[in-house]
């Protein structure tokens, strides 16, 4: 309903606009404030994908509400409009088990005020992997994971690179090439951990 109540306010200014203009008055140029706009678009066990709309200059930057961690800011770079963060678990002191934890994710602009914010609720943590680049049959994943935490990345064919994530950014690239065409399903899990799969590739 707001957006269509603004689609409609515009639509009466620019007829309000071209009245004028062929009734011979001049018309100041008025530049409508850009609206920014931060809205989480998907979760996947501590994998958090956001959009970022409005923003195109530089200065911008993400807090993704968990400080204590040496990647807790990100750079928003226009015209780029998604970005990806991971939160690594927060453990029961008692049982040692995940403790489900909201965060608020945070827009700040050049002069480090907040301009807009979203919240989100991790309820546990466990990893991610999504495709980077498909280049015939060579294919770039990126993975993220728990600091200190074995992973195997399973290519679908037969093949896995087993890992630990990064103790700085949880983070990394992975490359393999696949010997024939075909279709491949790819995943990630902890070592040992039944395969889960997380997308699948078509090789020509």
């Amino acid at each position: 309903m707001v957006d269509m109540a603004k689609r409609r306010m515009a639509r009466a200014i620019e007829s309000i606009l071209e009245l004028l203009l062929l009734a011979g008055c001049t018309v100041p140029v008025v530049v409508p404030p850009v609206e920014l706009e931060l809205e989480v678009v998907d979760e996947d066990q501590g994998w958090v994908q956001v959009q970022v709309i409005g923003v195109t200059s530089l200065g911008y930057t993400l807090r993704w509400g968990d400080v204590t961690t040496s990647y807790g800011t990100s750079d928003v770079l226009p015209p780029k409009e998604l970005y990806e963060h991971f939160y690594q678990v927060v453990e029961s002191g008692s049982s040692g088990g995940q403790v489900p934890t909201s965060y608020e994710i945070t827009l700040i602009d050049e002069e480090g005020v907040p301009v807009a914010r979203e919240s989100v609720r991790i309820a546990t943590v466990d990893c991610h992997l999504s495709l980077v680049v498909l280049a015939g049959r060579k294919v770039t994943v990126q993975y993220w994971g728990r600091f200190g935490i074995q992973y195997s990345v399973s290519w679908g064919d037969q093949y896995a690179t087993h890992l630990i994530a990064d103790g700085e950014t949880g983070t990394g690239l992975l490359t393999h090439t696949y010997a024939e065409a075909g279709t491949y399903s790819l995943g990630m899990q902890e070592i040992w951990a039944p395969p889960h799969t997380s997308f699948t590739v078509v090789v020509q």
